[in-house]
């Protein structure tokens, strides 16, 4: 009864054991792998599936005895066929034992290479405009700074005022620019992460170097909670450096004078976890999901800034690190930013 349900499903679905090993396949399943059930029964799924996505999420499973949280774009996998690339939606659930145990986990994967092919036709047109905007703007700027320096002729007041505006909004759009570019070589894969044992101290001192000054004149305070045995982590320093530049350059621009900004990092396990507390207006609950999608600016969000990506650039750099980012906020209680990083090996 239950062979002939999962022959009818649409999708290809994968039962393993507690040992990950292949229980069942459906007829889907069998056709995307070129295998039939015989061939493979009791194999490991590592060795017919090449996905490390797919193995953590079911020792995940395995291990929590429930369905890991998933969202789409951490729960993608690509898989080689036949010479082409096609990408899967996977979901993972266990069946479990009456001693609460996990027996089977059944593992499903949906087609979705469609939906991949238009997210890269958007991703290349995002690269494709960043490029060219960068020619024209930077010759603006150019012209801008020489009318600065007065190489073409005295300036009045007023019109220093007005090229100060012009080459303040070029910088802008300059960094949306920048943006779009950075996000369109993480989601192709062709950005490079140069990975290095990380002093954390120093990671943190350079951060804060360039925003000092900033929060000086906003008269909000800056502290570290640092405690005095955090290990190396293995990360791109720049790009993590990134990361945190960009979270207290938020929390400056929402905390009012004579308020605070907290960096902290602890140790849980084998990850470090960073947070950027300020004591700012906060961030509605219903909000919190929306703010690390592409082109999300809040309704409430009247100041200036650019086009609601720098917190999506943050998520993706974290996950390609191994971690996770989140936040926690409520409106006028401040906000709390926070990501983990696995710890070196070295």
């Amino acid at each position: 009864m239950y062979k002939k349900f999962y022959n009818r499903l649409p999708e290809a679905f994968i039962i393993t054991d507690r040992e990950q090993r292949v229980v069942s396949l459906n007829r889907k399943a069998q056709e995307l792998l070129s295998k039939d059930l015989e061939d493979v029964q009791g194999m490991r799924i590592g060795e017919l599936i090449e996905a490390p996505l797919l193995h953590a999420l079911l020792d995940e499973t395995l291990v929590y005895n429930r369905p890991p949280k998933l969202t789409y774009e951490n729960s993608i996998i690509a898989l080689k066929r036949k010479g082409n690339k096609r990408y899967f939606k996977i979901s993972l659930a266990p069946t479990l034992s009456v001693n609460g145990e996990p027996e089977l986990v059944h593992i499903s994967l949906v087609d979705v290479t469609v939906l991949k092919e238009i997210e890269q036709m958007k991703t290349d047109f995002f690269a494709s405009a960043s490029h060219e905007f960068r020619t024209p703007l930077t010759s603006i700027l150019m012209g801008v700074g020489m009318m600065k320096a007065g190489q073409l002729g005295e300036l009045t007041e007023r019109g220093r005022e007005i090229l100060e505006a012009i080459e303040s909004d070029c910088e802008r759009l300059l960094g949306i620019a920048d943006n779009l570019l950075e996000i369109s070589r993480m989601e192709t894969g062709r950005i490079a992460m140069e990975m290095e044992d990380t002093n954390v101290y120093r990671m943190i001192k350079a951060t804060l170097r360039t925003l000092k000054l900033q929060a000086e004149k906003r008269k909000i305070s800056l502290y570290t909670k640092l405690p005095p045995d955090l290990p190396l982590i293995r990360s791109d320093i720049n790009k993590i450096i990134w990361v945190l530049t960009n979270l207290v350059g938020n929390a400056l621009r929402y905390t009012p004078e004579g308020g605070s900004i907290t960096v902290k990092v602890i140790r849980k396990g084998t990850m470090l976890y960073f947070s950027v507390k300020d004591t700012g207006s906060g961030i509605a609950p219903e909000n919190h999901a929306k703010i690390f999608k592409k082109f999300i600016q809040l309704e409430d969000d009247d100041s200036p800034g650019g086009a609601g990506l720098g917190l999506t650039i943050c998520k993706e750099i974290v996950e390609a690190h191994g971690g996770k980012i989140w936040v926690k906020s409520g409106k006028e209680k401040g906000t709390t930013f926070t990501f983990t990083i696995p710890v070196g090996h070295s």
